[in-house]
């Protein structure tokens, strides 16, 4: 998930993340169960010694107001004061008057009271792979842009074919030194696509009809989380040329910080249309629809329609959900809402909205989605991770990989695949070659959440075997490296099995320019 802002200078580290996953700050459902169905609800009346029943409503009425009433158990005692704090500096932001907020010890008194002393965080235990399977690394640099390097800060990887025939290449975006890069992975080296300032996602379609692959790329607009109108979308035309950089063309521009842009046929006319997710901040942030209304072969945006209002939107993948013809998209929106959104197309440029999933507490931790019929039963169900730690640097006994099965209704039904720390992103394919999908799972840790000798055992990089439909054994990729920010599969030396990228986001240590480590996947048919 991303950002839940803090202090400005209370870690770089904690500023670079919250791009990458959502504001913990959550949202309610009483139709589904997930880890935190089974805790007392801190919102019951009555439920705390020593406060009257009215100071007691007044409470709940001021945390409640804007999201779910958080839950006493998500935090340890020492930390509500902080958390306290932190909530009552949004309400000064938020300008809003319509509750008036209570004493502040009274509401950390109310929470410190039902609290636990510690965090019981379940152990974690994974076993080696099969023997037939094996991976070698590979580092890969970032390209070099004019300026002086950076620490890689990779936000995002995705295989990526340049024309029809040829082999995969790897794509990957730098937020810190601005660039788009793509590698053959033949070599250590990469080439320059694009420079730009705080490059977040980039999705390939062929934005003007001339059968070339384009890039459309979401601009962050900075670096740290702030409310700006900085953020842009970006479109590079014919990736495959041998001219490189190329400075691109503005789609969209003086909107808070974009991090997600999706490509589809929304409104069936035959050229492409956009979906943005404007993760922003504070006042900015938005999920955005923005129509073609050019010819296919010159793309023309207008005003962009706010489908959403709420800011923390992180990924918008797009799919046809209720399998109708239509393109419909899923919102991943943070912040204080923690919900998944399904948006379904209604054919005339407007979307009905279902939810699928909605946290029930606001420190739920949302990182990323994606879209995969897990269990392929012919529909799409969401594969969900929630480990953002760059909020309160703690470590949550509900942080893991999650599966929210597609039963035919909303919201789906959830599953939790296993406890991860730290996981901000998890993706699915068939890594050992027996025909179901297993999943590849990346972590990205504060070093301060951790001891010295939990930080060198910390796993990183993990892969889920899928045994039997729906069951998972859990094997360790890497351990003691918790800077992965993204990760993606492919079989990228087409010896016909899936290969593994995971990128790189450091902000300090020791100097290095392996921007993405390849795990090349040495699987040998029994």
């Amino acid at each position: 998930m991303n950002p839940s802002p803090r202090r400005f200078l209370v870690h770089q580290m904690k500023r670079l993340a919250l791009l990458l996953v959502g504001i913990s700050l959550g949202f309610q459902s009483s139709c589904q169960r997930h880890p935190l169905s089974d805790l007392p609800d801190p919102a019951t009346p009555g439920a705390l010694a020593g406060i009257e029943t009215a100071r007691e409503r007044e409470i709940i009425a001021f945390c409640s107001g804007c999201h779910v009433m958080p839950r006493a158990d998500s935090f340890p005692k020492s930390a509500w004061f902080a958390e306290v704090k932190r909530g009552f500096d949004f309400h000064h932001v938020s300008n809003r008057k319509s509750v008036k907020p209570p004493p502040v010890q009274a509401v950390v008194d109310y929470f410190r009271s039902r609290a636990p002393e510690t965090l019981e965080v379940r152990s974690i235990r994974s076993v080696p792979g099969p023997d037939n399977i094996r991976f070698q690394r590979q580092e890969v640099l970032g390209a070099r842009n004019e300026s002086p390097a950076k620490h890689p800060s990779i936000s995002f990887v995705s295989p990526c074919t340049l024309t029809a025939n040829s082999s995969p290449v790897l794509l990957f975006s730098d937020m810190s030194n601005g660039t788009v890069s793509v590698s053959d992975l033949k070599g250590a080296d990469s080439r320059l696509l694009i420079q730009m300032n705080n490059p977040a996602f980039a999705s390939r379609c062929d934005l003007n009809g001339n059968g070339r692959q384009d890039l459309v790329i979401g601009e962050l607009g900075s670096f740290a989380p702030e409310d700006h109108d900085r953020g842009k979308v970006v479109w590079i035309p014919d990736i495959d040329q041998t001219r490189f950089p190329q400075n691109g063309i503005t789609i969209l521009e003086g909107i808070g910080r974009g991090c997600d842009v999706q490509p589809a046929d929304f409104d069936a006319d035959g050229d492409i249309d956009l979906v943005v997710a404007e993760f922003g901040w504070h006042q900015t942030g938005r999920v955005l629809y923005l129509q073609n209304a050019g010819t296919t072969d010159a793309p023309a945006f207008g005003r962009p329609v706010v489908i959403d209002p709420r800011s923390g939107a992180i990924h918008v993948p797009v799919v046809d959900l209720n399998r109708d013809g239509r393109p419909d998209f899923v919102a991943l929106i943070s912040q204080e809402f923690e919900v998944i959104e399904a948006f379904l197309n209604q054919g005339d440029g407007t979307f009905s909205r279902q939810t699928i999933f909605a946290a029930d507490d606001p420190a739920f931790g949302s990182s990323g989605i994606q879209m995969v019929d897990l269990d392929q039963d012919g529909d799409q169900d969401v594969l969900y991770t929630n480990g953002d730690m760059f909020d309160s640097f703690l470590i949550k006994p509900y942080y893991g990989i999650q599966w929210l099965e597609n039963t035919g209704s909303y919201p789906f039904k959830f599953h939790s695949i296993t406890p991860f720390p730290g996981v901000l992103r998890a993706v699915a394919g068939d890594i050992d070659g027996d025909g179901d999908l297993d999943i590849v799972g990346a972590a990205f840790l504060p070093e301060s959440a951790l001891s010295p000798d939990d930080a060198r055992e910390q796993e990183s990089l993990i892969w889920l075997e899928q045994t039997s439909p729906g069951q998972f054994v859990r094997h360790p990729l890497e351990k003691g490296n918790c800077i992965r920010a993204a990760v993606a599969l492919a079989d990228f030396d087409q010896d016909g099995d899936l290969d593994i990228a995971s990128g790189a986001f450091r902000s300090h240590g020791a100097p290095s320019d392996s921007a993405v480590t390849i795990w090349w996947n040495q699987l040998v048919t029994r």
